[in-house]
């Protein structure tokens, strides 16, 4: 998350003055449910210094990382909140308006919304924090350290045991223990949040690196990093780093989700099911569970693991293929026909799909049909030409992105009050964007 500028901001403003009077017609919010889960918004910089709007990320992580040690939070990470922003259609490189927060804390099912602010000099340097209670629209308690900028580390830490008091009832830790308990050194901090903050992949990899040689057990950044060899395909030096993520870390399940990937694309199915058949079975996780599965050779235990994502996801086009795919390779042709056709009428130009039942068709003697898929699909995609001579390969289709908080809350995030609220503000947004008749 950047610092270029707020977005939408007069428009966000209108859609949150509508949330809060609808919300307040629905019903009452003040359901936590087992956890109270908390949203930190990046902290806006008014130091005047752009050379310190990395503590503004800084501050997320560090004040996360403290408040993920309460059993009573669930605080929202890196993964869930870069989501969010997807979701919205918000650029990753903006700094969002209180009112953006607001809405991507209701989108995302928190309770509880953090933002602040990082103001003053070297040597007179203030956090300022605001809490801000979604569950009850109610304005909450501002926390605020004070120090050298040269001391930030403990700041944070001493802002986070703040607002850890605010927002744990019975609270009773001393600010002495958080801020005795910061090993990560400021240096290796800096790269780390730096990485985050940069668009450039490469240079993104070596500020983990530098992380990671400032502090050898930074797992946030071994986690980072490994992620960054992940998306490039370096399955091998991602299995690496990955592999060293402890399961105390907050980023444990999605590290085993990327091993899962990386073990899938070399081929080591065994390997693939094992970490998969041990993650919480969410949509993304049973996918790859039934591809591994079918790499292995266990087409019945791949059909189960996919009809499971189908109930967890009714639209999942991944599981709706697989299992039309599955039946194609099993000659099981009036399914795989069936499937692979109810596929196409929702995916009309999926050329794969199309050349798949032609193949079918053939097989059940509808020659004619065959024959014009088949053309249409070489039309649309000509390198499926070269499967019309040859046995069609693996086109099995995995999940390579995950849902962060599927794989770190495996009860769900969802109770009657969050889904009041979230259904508030899609309404709020709704009827203050469309334009009128």
């Amino acid at each position: 998350m950047g610092v270029l500028g707020h977005y939408n901001e007069k428009v966000l403003s209108r859609i949150l003055t509508g949330i809060l009077t609808l919300a307040a017609a629905v019903t009452p919010l003040t359901c936590y449910g087992e956890q109270t889960t908390v949203l930190i918004n990046a902290f806006d910089n008014e130091t005047g210094d752009r050379s310190l709007d990395w503590i503004g990320e800084g501050m997320v992580s560090a004040v996360g990382d403290r408040l993920s040690e309460q059993p009573q939070l669930y605080v929202f990470g890196l993964d869930e909140r870069i989501a969010a922003f997807e979701r919205l259609g918000i650029p990753e490189t903006v700094a969002v308006s209180r009112a953006t927060a607001i809405k991507i804390g209701w989108d995302v099912g928190a309770d509880m919304l953090v933002t602040g602010r990082i103001s003053g000099t070297r040597q007179d340097f203030r956090i300022d924090a605001r809490i801000l209670n979604l569950a009850e629209d109610s304005a909450g308690l501002d926390v605020a350290v004070s120090g050298k900028l040269e001391d930030v580390m403990s700041l944070a830490a001493s802002l986070a045991s703040g607002l850890a008091k605010e927002l744990v009832p019975g609270y009773t830790s001393q600010e002495s223990d958080y801020v005795s308990q910061s090993p990560v050194p400021r240096s290796a901090f800096e790269a780390y949040i730096r990485g985050i903050l940069a668009s450039d992949p490469q240079r993104r990899g070596e500020l983990f690196e530098d992380a990671i040689r400032l502090y050898p057990k930074y797992w946030a950044a071994i986690y980072r990093l490994g992620q960054v060899h992940y998306l490039d395909s370096n399955y091998k030096d991602s299995t690496n780093l990955l592999s060293k993520v402890p399961p105390e870390a907050p980023d444990y399940p999605q590290a085993r989700f990327m091993l899962g990937m990386n073990a899938y694309h070399e081929g080591d199915y065994s390997k693939a099911a094992e970490i998969y058949s041990a993650l919480p079975p969410g949509y993304d996780v049973l996918i790859n569970l039934g591809a591994a599965l079918a790499g292995l050779g266990d087409p019945v235990g791949a059909a189960g693991a996919w009809r499971r994502a189908l109930e967890k996801n009714p639209a999942g086009a991944e599981a709706a293929f697989d299992l039309g795919f599955l039946s194609y390779n099993t000659n099981d042709g009036e399914p795989a026909a069936n499937r692979l056709a109810q596929f196409l009428q929702s995916h009309p130009r999926d050329a794969e799909v199309m050349y798949l039942l032609g193949r079918t068709y053939d097989q059940l003697g509808r020659v004619d049909e065959a024959r014009r898929l088949t053309a249409q699909a070489i039309r649309l995609s000509p390198r499926l030409g070269r499967w019309v001579d040859q046995p069609v390969p693996n086109v099995t289709r995995v999940r390579t992105q995950f849902n962060a908080t599927d794989l770190r809350l495996p009860s769900g995030v969802w109770n009657e009050a969050r889904l009041s609220r979230r259904e508030a503000a899609r309404k709020a947004s709704e009827a203050l964007t469309t334009p009128r008749n």
